[in-house]
């Protein structure tokens, strides 16, 4: 409300001083030159005058800004007024007279500039005939020119006091008028400052409580990465896992029993018959360095056969001698067939097979096993 207050206060001291404009005008239109008068007041008041009417110009295009401003705001308060705000009744009908009071002051702009215009031409053609007849008085006879100069004379004393004096008091009102625009525009500025500054309060505000939303962000951000990180590593090492414990179960499951037949059994024959072929020759070897040592008076003692030792006397001391083929073949024997047994207990036999296949076999034990015993409880 305080808004439209103010600019219809301006609107009247605009309309107030383009009235004052008025009487300038018809002065300018009723000019009369004197003889011997230069054209210097009237084009002083030529420029007086469009000074005024410069400055209303202005003044009325900043206003015409504002009651467009007004023009947009009356739509919404018009559609307040069919929702039923009392109020904005009284504000529209207030909006209403200060845009027709804008358009009028408008109007009458215009026609005081061409009025304006029309006395400017009036005064050139004063000014054209006083200078026409002053020609003329030129050229009269002297004695009519002492007669019509002396009455100019008497004239133009009397019309520069008129003129004086006038120009006086357009001066005074002149400067009233720029002392009323001056505190009016400081008026208004001041207002501009105080809400300005209202506004700069509020954004100061929404500043404040910005920074404390992004220190609040930044806090949650840095959280978020914190257990972004912690659980990417146990994602990561969940699915190693999960990656490491189906390999071992399609390896288990699916590779295990192919590779053992494929790679693992071969491997295992080959060492066997390795094994096999290297104590053959062992054992040849052996029996043909104990038939060149037996003529040298070496006693070979008998083989027991529940126990399946052989053993000599050298030198009143009985040692042990190698075995013979067949009790060789026979150790073979028995440990080809515990690897039976340990190969289908692989393959998914009962866990008692090897006690029942220790059980059924009755062949000589392994004496390399007997002579470590016996060494060590000789020491």
């Amino acid at each position: 409300m305080s808004t439209l207050h103010t600019l219809q206060s301006r609107l009247k001291q605009t309309s107030n001083a383009l009235t004052e404009t008025k009487p300038l005008i018809d002065r300018l239109r009723n000019f009369t030159h004197a003889i011997g008068q230069g054209d210097e007041a009237r084009l002083e008041l030529g420029a007086e005058i469009h000074s005024r009417l410069k400055n209303v110009e202005d003044e009325m295009e900043i206003l015409s800004v504002e009651v467009e401003g007004l023009d947009v705001a009356g739509g919404q308060q018009h559609k307040r007024k069919m929702m039923g705000d009392v109020n904005g009744g009284e504000k529209e009908a207030e909006r209403k007279r200060i845009i027709g009071i804008a358009e009028r002051l408008n109007s009458d702009l215009k026609k005081t500039r061409t009025e304006f215009r029309t006395a400017q031409l009036q005064a050139n053609r004063n000014a054209e005939a006083a200078r026409r007849k002053e020609r003329e008085l030129l050229f009269a006879r002297p004695s009519e020119r002492a007669e019509t100069a002396k009455g100019a004379n008497k004239f133009t004393q009397n019309d520069v006091v008129v003129n004086a004096s006038s120009d006086v008091t357009a001066a005074l009102r002149r400067t009233h008028e720029l002392m009323q625009a001056e505190l009016s525009r400081s008026q208004f500025a001041q207002e501009t400052l105080e809400q300005s500054t209202a506004a700069l309060s509020s954004l100061s505000e929404s500043y404040t409580n910005l920074d404390t939303v992004l220190s609040s962000t930044r806090n949650l951000v840095s959280s978020l990465l914190r257990s972004q990180k912690s659980d990417t590593w146990y994602l990561e090492t969940s699915f190693y896992l999960l990656i490491g414990t189906i390999a071992w179960l399609v390896f288990r499951r699916i590779l295990y029993g192919p590779m053992w037949w494929l790679a693992w059994m071969p491997i295992k024959m080959l060492y066997n018959l390795v094994a096999s072929v290297i104590g053959l020759a062992t054992i040849s070897s052996s029996v043909a360095t104990t038939s060149a040592v037996a003529p040298s008076g070496t006693k070979v003692a008998d083989v027991s056969g529940t126990t399946g030792t052989a053993s000599i006397i050298m030198d009143g001391e009985e040692a042990p001698v190698v075995k013979t083929y067949e009790q060789i073949s026979d150790e073979i024997k028995e440990e080809d067939s515990v690897l039976d047994k340990i190969n289908q207990m692989v393959k998914g036999d009962q866990p008692d097979t090897q006690n029942e296949a220790a059980e059924e076999y009755d062949g000589p034990r392994n004496p390399k096993k007997r002579m470590w015993e016996k060494g060590h409880d000789e020491l």
